[in-house]
């Protein structure tokens, strides 16, 4: 047995690479061992590719997930991430035959500082739309600017129709929303072993942007709120993705279901009555599943994907509207919520010329509207004569507005971009951050990453990277207060920056962050209190996007060693969510009003 150890210990010192000098502690979860690395240059012990459930194949495709069996015989190698679960794209694709995972996939990473005991635990979930994306990115550089105060675990779901997968037919034998039930399962997970890392379970923050902020949201929501603090005390949700959350045995997703039974082999002869259908999917070979999921994903409406969370009565028992602004219980005490500047056209059809493509676009992604609903949002989302055709962003608090212009586009295209930025992302922001506020001992702190070009996903860039990185558009002090106002949220539960954190900045205003100055978000017009954080200077720089086929040139700002150049500051200010952007709490408002013909 001590020569197998021994034998163990030298693969993995041979496998580990530079800065990563020697073997982190060995952990006994009971059920495995495992040892992973420390690396010097943040002081971390890293835990990589941790099986948190069974592999989720065979019988148990579509169920809730099980605990791991027993595996004793050998320490296990914690020093690579483990393979991506099966990846479904959004439309318009392209669509790519063939695997592109591994369904046994379950697993997370832990990030630890090294020799700390009871430390805050922020777990976080990848976005991707429910269906692309892992959770293999080191986050230790943010740990590190926080001066090593807590842990950080990225966990890894179900995606596609492999998590997200609904009907009727399916919920008699199996589960709807089979991801998010991945998702809890690895929560409770790390409440039971975060202490072999030298977590404390009771200070657990969960955390995700886009899909992964939509997927806090619902974790927030999850079994009608009964959970309160038992598994999380916080929620940071950037960009939470909301997108016509519909009932699991409604019109589309069994509609998805069907498609993708028939596209597997599993509905040959037409017959939506087939009671062996999920029978058939749960023996099927996975690489006509993977192609089956990624092919009926790339036929969803434009920049959306097919297989996405639903309202099963159960784990998530109402719509997130209906919940959050409805007075329901919520699980957690407190929410750190945002949005990005422009986190609309990555999703939307670059071809919105007229007012009519404009309704067609409504009646596409929203097919329950009525005509008086598209006439409401008209009144809301329309573009004056005189708009000028200008690529301009919006600072939010005076014309130009987003809803007419932005860096992407001007005119219809930019009220379809806008609309669904809001529609999406914004707007479930402001929800959320209302339902907290109003939770009795609740907390809500809310901001806009406004930073050009502003595109969905940007602001993951200064708080997952190393502070000092060469740069991007995004200086140090920049990114090291961002960092920061996360890492507070985590460890003491309030994001603003304390005295000592601003003060040793060497230049920019970042003191908008300040305790005493960006205050708590309460949840009445007028007092959407929240921080925008912006740059300032820089040098013009064109990039071209791709959007659809349609390739848009925007402009972002770039530092310069030119000292004849402005330079790129950090300006951070306090402004007033409803207000925002000519009036977005109005516009808010009406889409928590429809409803019942978006089903969010």
């Amino acid at each position: 047995m001590l020569l197998e150890l021994f034998l163990i210990c030298t693969v993995l010192l041979f496998s580990i690479g530079a800065g990563q000098n020697h073997l982190a502690p060995v952990v006994d979860l009971g059920y495995e061992l495992y040892q992973g690395y420390y690396d010097e240059k943040y002081k971390i012990n890293a835990y990589k590719g941790i099986r948190y459930a069974s592999p989720p194949v065979g019988k148990l495709r579509w169920q809730v997930p099980q605990p791991p069996n027993q595996n004793r015989t050998l320490i296990i190698p914690a020093l690579e991430y483990a393979p991506q679960c099966p990846q479904s794209l959004n439309s318009p694709g392209p669509h790519k035959p063939g695997p592109s995972g591994s369904e046994d996939c379950l697993f997370v990473n832990v990030f630890t500082p090294a020799n700390k005991t009871n430390l805050p635990v922020m777990i976080w979930i990848h976005g991707g739309g429910y269906g692309q994306a892992n959770g293999g990115f080191d986050p230790s550089p943010q740990i590190y600017t926080n001066d090593n105060t807590y842990i950080i675990v990225t966990i890894q779901y179900r995606l596609g129709a492999f998590g997200f997968l609904s009907s009727a037919d399916l919920a008699r034998s199996g589960v709807p929303n089979a991801g998010l039930h991945d998702m809890y399962f690895s929560i409770q997970w790390v409440q039971e072993h975060i202490h072999l890392f030298g977590g404390d379970p009771e200070q657990v923050t969960i955390g995700g942007e886009s899909a992964g902020g939509g997927a806090a949201m619902l974790l927030g929501m999850a079994y009608g709120g009964a959970d309160n603090t038992a598994l999380f005390n916080g929620i940071i949700a950037t960009s939470p993705f909301l997108h016509s959350q519909w009932e699991y045995d409604s019109v589309m997703p069994t509609e998805y279901y069907y498609r993708f039974a028939e596209k597997v082999g599993c509905l040959t002869d037409g017959s939506k009555t087939n009671k062996s259908i999920l029978q058939c999917l749960v023996s099927a070979d996975t690489v006509d599943l993977q192609t089956a999921s990624d092919y009926v994903s790339t036929t969803a409406p434009h920049g959306q994907w097919a297989f996405l969370p639903v309202t099963d009565g159960t784990f998530i028992q109402e719509r997130p509207t209906v919940q959050l602004l409805g007075g329901g219980r919520l699980n957690g005490m407190r929410v750190l919520s945002a949005s990005n500047l422009n986190d609309g056209p990555d999703f939307t059809p670059q071809n919105i010329t007229t007012e009519d493509d404009f309704k067609q676009l409504l009646s596409t992604i929203y097919p329950l509207l009525s005509k008086e609903n598209i006439t409401n949002i008209l009144e809301l989302y329309n573009i004056p004569q005189n708009t000028s055709s200008t690529l301009v962003n919006s600072n939010g608090m005076h014309p130009p507005y987003s809803t007419t212009n932005s860096g992407w586009a001007y005119g219809w295209q930019q009220a379809a971009t806008n609309l669904y930025a809001e529609a999406t992302f914004a707007c479930p922001s402001y929800w959320l951050s209302d339902a907290y506020a109003r939770k009795r001992g609740g907390k809500s702190w809310h901001y806009q990453f406004s930073v050009p070009p502003g595109q969905h996903g940007l602001d993951l860039y200064p708080l997952l990277q190393p502070v000092d990185i060469p740069d991007t558009g995004m200086d140090e002090v920049f990114r090291t207060a961002l960092q920061r106002i996360w890492g507070n949220f985590v460890v003491s539960g309030n994001p603003t920056l304390s005295d000592a954190q601003i003060t040793t900045e060497d230049r920019g205003n970042i003191s908008a962050a300040g305790s005493g100055v960006w205050p708590r978000w309460r949840a009445e017009p007028g007092y959407n209190w929240m921080l925008n954080v912006n740059m300032t200077g820089g040098t013009p720089t064109t990039t071209g996007f791709v959007i659809g086929g349609v390739e848009i040139n925007v402009t972002s700002y770039l530092s310069s060693s030119d000292e004849s150049k402005p330079p790129l500051i950090a300006d951070f200010k306090v402004a007033e969510g409803s207000s925002w952007e000519d009036g977005r709490g109005r516009r808010c408002q009406l889409w928590a009003d429809l409803g019942p013909w978006i089903k969010e």
